[in-house]
C-alpha cells in the first residue's frame, strides 16, 4: 500500500510543472474581435486556412453572420495591428471591434 502511495505521490509531483506551464500560457493569450468584409463561405475558409499560419496565432473563429473574426493569440508573439494587417493581407478590411461592457450590462 506504501508503495502504491509513493507512486501516485511521485507521478503527482512529476505533473505540477506541466500543469503550471499550461495556466501561464494562458495569460500570454488575449482574443480580439475585428469587423470585416468576409462576405461567403470562400472567404471564411481563406481566413481560417492563411490566419492561423501566422505567428503566435492559437484559434481563429469566423461569424459570416456578423462578418466577425475572432482571433486568440500570444501576446509576445503578435499584437492586433499585425493580424489586422494579415487580414488585410488576404484582401478582406478588418476593424477591431471594442465591446462595450456597461451596454450589456444594462440590457
Amino acid at each position: 500500500m506504501k508503495t502504491l502511495q509513493k507512486f501516485f505521490t511521485t507521478i503527482l509531483l512529476a505533473a505540477v510543472p506541466f500543469i503550471l506551464s499550461a495556466q501561464d500560457k494562458d495569460k500570454t493569450t488575449e482574443t480580439v474581435k475585428y469587423k470585416t468584409s468576409i462576405e461567403c463561405n470562400n472567404c471564411v475558409n481563406k481566413v481560417m486556412t492563411n490566419l492561423p499560419q501566422e505567428k503566435g496565432i492559437k484559434d481563429v473563429k469566423c461569424d459570416l453572420t456578423t462578418k466577425e473574426v475572432a482571433v486568440t493569440y500570444q501576446k509576445d508573439k503578435n499584437n492586433p495591428e499585425q493580424i489586422k494587417k494579415a487580414i488585410e493581407k488576404l484582401g478582406f478590411t478588418a476593424k477591431v471591434v471594442t465591446e462595450e461592457p456597461d451596454a450589456k450590462r444594462d440590457k
